[in-house]
């Protein structure tokens, strides 16, 4: 049997991962898919970068770049592109199968046995699988950051109501500049297990919102929303290429009283904006394949009628008997909760 046609591919370091970025203008490479991102995986407990790489055809000629880490859970292994492989251009269903072919190939090793490579793709192909667990979305809320009046035209009545009201209950929003971690572990990560217990969501260990304030301090930024001194909402954002996003965040009971989450959001716009950025994107909303993101969507689009869709996120297999078993046993277990 014959195997199946691949792309030629280079580990690349930081500057060559750069340069190639830049051969994709247009396409904005979010930072998720850069080394500095790796970075910052290398930090978190059971993930490992593997590297950035670009992959070109048999004459040479560049068809996509990614970068992957490993994720060591519960008893498996996995890789995830997350919002990538970044293709020089649309793929056709031909060019996706050779990739998934490649990456197949590329992770098939010895010293590395992942379960399934999680990957983002523009159209669908039989290889793929949508995951068996929610992790992505395929819809957000992008924000054009234009004039002041601009932006706030494009709200809803609602959102707009929401600014004016927080303005009156004396919500106050700043930048925390100075001693990030120790604001967030005292007076944060409290209110983010309030929400996560009220809204009904898992939540990531107090290291992981930590590691992303220290190991990339010229991304990521931590934003709070206080009324008189005491925080009741708070986000996490980053910024890359001109692009802003409402990464993480959390609320009391009472922001839905004083609207300290509208004026959160307004404020953040308005720095983002003053350092370069084009876009500031909520970071997902309830879509096709993603439900799971009902309770945050009716806000989110309060703040701007521009959604946009994602590439959808799919599951490649390389462990097919076991990938099958493991999703049946999920699913099963998920249903049995209800």
């Amino acid at each position: 049997m014959l195997k199946p046609e691949t792309f030629t591919i280079t580990e690349l370091s930081q500057a060559d991962f750069e340069h190639y970025a830049k051969a994709l203008s247009p396409l904005k490479v979010p930072l998720e898919q850069t080394p500095l991102w790796g970075g910052f995986d290398d930090q978190i407990v059971n993930r490992s970068f593997l590297g950035s790489f670009k992959y070109e055809d048999s004459n040479g000629k560049l068809v996509a770049i990614g970068s992957a880490t490993c994720y060591h859970q519960k008893g498996r292994d996995w890789i995830w592109f997350k919002h990538g492989p970044l293709f020089a251009s649309v793929p056709n269903t031909e060019i996706v199968k050779k990739m998934c072919a490649t990456l197949r190939q590329q992770w098939s090793t010895p010293e590395l046995k992942p379960l399934f490579i999680r990957l983002t793709a523009p159209t669908f192909t039989s290889p793929l699988r949508l995951p068996f667990e929610h992790t992505m979305y395929d819809e957000t809320v992008v924000v054009e950051l234009k004039s002041e009046e601009e932006i706030l035209a494009g709200m809803s009545q609602s959102g707009r109501q929401g600014i004016r009201r927080a303005q009156k209950a004396g919500v106050e929003v700043k930048e925390i500049t100075q001693s990030a971690v120790e604001v967030f572990t005292k007076q944060c990560y409290p209110i983010l297990k309030e929400t996560g217990s009220r809204d009904g969501f898992g939540i990531h260990p107090l290291s992981l919102y930590t590691a992303l304030l220290t190991s990339l301090p010229k991304n990521a930024r931590l934003y709070t929303s206080s009324v008189a001194g005491k925080i009741e909402a708070w986000a996490i954002t980053t910024e890359y290429n001109s692009q802003a996003m409402y990464y993480y965040g959390g609320s009391t009971a009472q922001a839905r009283d004083n609207y300290a989450a509208y004026a959160l959001h307004w404020e953040i716009m308005k720095q983002v904006k003053q350092r370069g950025n084009l876009t500031y994107d909520f970071m997902g909303i309830a879509g096709k394949h993603y439900q799971g993101l009902k309770n945050v969507t009716q806000f989110k689009i309060k703040f701007s009628k521009n959604i946009v869709q994602v590439p959808v996120t799919y599951d490649l297999p390389l462990q097919q008997l076991k990938y099958r078993v493991l999703s049946l046993a999920l699913r099963t277990k998920r249903k049995l909760k209800k």
